[in-house]
């Protein structure tokens, strides 16, 4: 059976009222794209506290991945970065899109204090240098709702493979951003098709 991989990204935010996450997977939605032998289910998150892990909690419950990445915006990166860890913390004061904050300094009260990515991180990275894209290893994807929708879902195992990509702001969504959106979408292609490759990887 082909793998199936859950691709989400985020919506706007104060920080971006355009974001690129948003654009590129709404685009490869309507074009139904996937890579080979893969079968690839789409979604968009509200970027709220108490709402973008819950909307990928319930589309895996009616329909089960074998992974999930979700793709965020650093606005201000100069490079694409795989997340290889989910930190117990969240910023207790800033505002989600609706203008409202988590309250707590942390994500789960009893979980851990960082939680390994499940995705083949290291695979996705190198498929984005493949593409000649400016690509780091990140242990740190901040503390807002990327961090903490990582974190959400890595103490849930959610799916066998959970894994995030961070991408930079577009000039489409930005005049001064120094990438196109075509470059997230080159990079968001190349990293689900590398998770998706993995995923069809006979187990060991």
């Amino acid at each position: 059976m082909s793998p199936r991989l859950l691709l989400a990204g985020f919506g706007s935010f104060p920080a971006a009222p355009l974001n690129p996450s948003a654009a590129v997977i709404a685009t490869l939605a309507r074009e139904s794209w996937a890579p080979v032998g893969a079968q690839i289910d789409y979604l968009t998150l509200p970027v709220q506290w108490q709402g973008a892990a819950e909307t990928i909690l319930r589309q895996l419950q009616t329909s089960p991945a074998d992974g999930v990445l979700v793709v965020g915006v650093a606005v201000e990166a100069e490079t694409f970065r795989v997340e290889t860890l989910g930190r117990n913390v969240a910023s207790p004061e800033r505002p989600d899109q609706d203008g409202r904050v988590w309250g707590s300094a942390c994500v789960a009260e009893t979980g851990q204090d960082v939680i390994a990515a499940t995705a083949p991180c290291q695979a996705m990275a190198s498929a984005l240098e493949t593409e000649g894209l400016p690509v780091a290893l990140s242990e740190d994807a901040g503390d807002y709702l990327c961090n903490f929708t990582l974190y959400r879902l890595l103490h849930a195992k959610a799916a066998p493979r959970v894994g995030f990509l961070h991408v930079p702001q577009a000039r489409e969504c930005a005049e001064t951003a120094a990438f196109e959106l075509a470059q997230i979408r080159q990079a968001v292609c190349a990293a689900a098709a590398a998770f998706c490759a993995e995923l069809s990887r006979p187990a060991a």
